[in-house]
Formats: structure tokens, C-alpha cells, sequence
């Protein structure tokens, strides 16, 4: 029987994947891995190992007998935490990947699929609200987006690299701000979309304040997370032996996602601006004509759809918070 790896499947992406393998291939067993258990609910996997991969010997246990791993284990987080735990992200992610791609080299791993992300394109190419769509090629001069985009990049690098040196079957995938259900809607590793979510459903009634980071004109494209999954299937199925952006190229300013958040919500909703804030890139969209050509597909969820789903979720989450500490007062 094939067994999958998943690194990282206590997380948000992760715990999607997971749920996906079991659903679409029920043939392959599924060993998820990460440092904690899932949040909301059991895995789902086969088995679930904790390890801390930043352990070199815990990560040769957890890819052991491999025959694919989604690495998708990070320190990862919204833009408050990259910017609270920069040295943090740095060191565990740098050890968590060069730990997992040396493991899966050593145990011969049929292929490696490996969570990159959008933040190793260069700042200079999202300066605006309206910069151009990002492609896959344009990464050099390097400039990335903080820590996070830094080790994203360098283990890009690492995983050519061994594709070259040790004819490893490694594919890339760059993740454009990926939001969906199970994922953090509070706290500094909440992301953007997930985070406003949680801010409007928390207001009490049908109308209120919340506060917003930037002034509203900063822009992005949000991938629903059943696209992100389908994108990284179709991606270890491939002969893909270069990086590929999966994300969406639905641009929306984050004003405008805070206006179509309170229509699903059926607030009234006063954002408070606040520039004083790290906002990261101006404008961050994903151009998919690479993936369209390689893949044959490309991310297809509207935005309206997947927030609703997300919104429900969240909304669901904050009432049940709600209660739960009214009952205990």
C-alpha cells in the first residue's frame, strides 16, 4: 500500500490535505505528522506522529517508508507574527526543511512536494495596489518578503538543488494567501482574510467598529483551500520539475474584502483604518498562465463562494467561544 506523508497536518492547509487523500485516493495510507494535533478535530489520517522536525533523527522517523511527502510543516502565521518571531521563523524553518528534503533523501522518497509560498517574489514587484500579477520566473534579484519569504526561497533553492545533484523528484508549489475552513481567525497567526472574519463576526448586533491594519488599498488574491489541495494533488501527479504558483487571480483591495465580508455577514461594519500597521506587499496576485499550461487546471473558486464557507465557520467558532464563556461566568 502507497503511504503518503503529510508534514504539518495539525495545520490549516495540512489538515485539508489529509482529509483529501482519505476521500479521493482511499488506496493510500496516510501518515500525518506535525509538533501538535489538530485543532479542530481528530486528523483523519491513518496515523498521526508527533515530532519536532527541527530534530533531524524525529524527521528521519516520520518519512520512513515514504513513498510521497507533502512537506508542508512551518513557523509560519499572518503578518503580526512575521513580524513579532522573525529570527524564530528563520531558524525553525530553515531546520524543518533542510531536515525534511535530507530525510526523504536518505529514505529514497518517490516524490517530495514542497509548501513554498508567494512571499520569495520580490517587494519591488508589489509596490502598488494595481502591480502586475506575479509569475514564477521573475524571483531574482532576491528580495522577499521578510524572514519567512527568505527561507521559503533559500530551500527552493535546497530543493533544486538535490533534484540536480541526487535526481530527487521534488516539485515546488508557491501558495497565494490561502484561506478556508480550520484555519486561525484570531491572534498574530491569523492571516488577513481569516482575521477579518473573526473581527466581524465578534461584534455584538448588526453593526459595529472593527479595526483594519493599512489603509484599505492594499490588494490580494485569496486561494479557497479545496483549490489549494487540488492544486498540490495535480502537482505530484506531474512531471513538474519547476516552481508553480497555486493561487487565485480574482484581485480585491482589502477594503473592499471587509465590504463583501459584512454583506455575508449582514452587518453594517465601520472599518478603522490603521497605516501605523504592517500591511506587507501593496499588491500581491497570483499570475496562473504557468499553471494552466503544466497542470491543465488552474484555482476556479470565486471569492464569494469560499468566503461564505469561511465566514460560516468562523462565525460558528466565535459563538461557540461566546457561549462557552458566558456559561462559565
Amino acid at each position: 500500500m502507497t503511504l503518503v506523508v503529510v508534514t504539518g497536518a495539525g495545520g490549516f492547509v495540512g489538515a485539508h490535505l489529509v482529509h483529501a487523500l482519505k476521500t479521493r485516493q482511499p488506496s493510500v495510507r496516510v501518515r500525518g505528522v506535525d509538533v501538535r494535533a489538530p485543532e479542530y478535530g481528530p486528523s483523519g489520517a491513518d496515523e498521526f506522529v508527533l515530532a519536532d522536525l527541527r530534530e533531524p533523527e524525529q524527521c528521519a522517523a516520520a518519512v520512513a517508508g515514504a513513498d510521497q511527502v507533502f512537506a508542508l510543516a512551518a513557523n509560519m502565521g499572518g503578518i503580526g507574527w512575521t513580524h513579532a518571531a522573525p529570527a524564530e521563523i528563520l531558524r525553525d524553518n530553515l531546520l524543518i526543511s533542510v531536515n525534511t528534503v535530507e530525510a526523504c533523501r536518505k529514505a529514497a522518497v518517490g516524490t517530495v512536494v514542497y509548501a513554498s509560498s508567494a512571499c520569495v517574489y520580490p517587494n519591488s514587484l508589489q509596490r502598488r495596489p494595481d502591480s502586475a500579477p506575479l509569475r514564477e520566473s521573475p524571483v531574482f534579484p532576491a528580495d522577499p518578503d521578510m524572514e519567512y519569504g527568505w527561507e521559503k526561497l533559500t530551500t527552493e533553492i535546497l530543493c533544486d538543488t538535490f533534484r540536480r545533484t541526487h535526481a530527487m523528484d521534488i516539485k515546488v508549489a508557491r501558495l497565494h494567501a490561502i484561506y478556508g475552513p480550520l484555519g486561525a481567525y484570531s491572534g498574530l497567526r491569523a492571516k488577513s482574510l481569516s482575521m477579518l472574519c473573526g473581527k466581524v463576526a465578534a461584534v455584538p448586533g448588526g453593526s459595529g467598529e472593527i479595526e483594519v491594519w493599512g489603509d484599505g488599498t492594499q490588494t490580494r488574491s485569496y486561494c479557497y483551500v479545496d483549490d489549494c489541495v487540488t492544486g498540490l494533488l495535480r502537482l505530484a501527479r506531474s512531471t513538474v520539475d519547476r516552481p508553480v504558483n497555486i493561487g487565485s487571480e480574482e484581485r480585491i483591495s482589502i477594503a473592499e474584502l471587509v465590504g463583501r465580508i459584512s454583506a455575508v455577514a449582514g452587518k453594517e461594519i465601520v472599518p478603522r483604518y490603521r497605516p501605523d500597521k504592517p500591511v506587507g506587499p501593496l499588491g500581491r496576485v497570483s499570475d496562473n498562465t504557468l499553471c494552466r499550461q503544466l497542470l491543465g487546471w488552474q484555482p476556479s473558486t470565486p471569492l464569494d463562494f469560499g468566503l461564505r464557507r469561511t465566514y460560516r465557520w468562523i462565525e460558528e467558532q466565535v459563538t461557540a467561544v461566546r457561549t462557552g464563556e458566558e456559561a462559565h461566568r
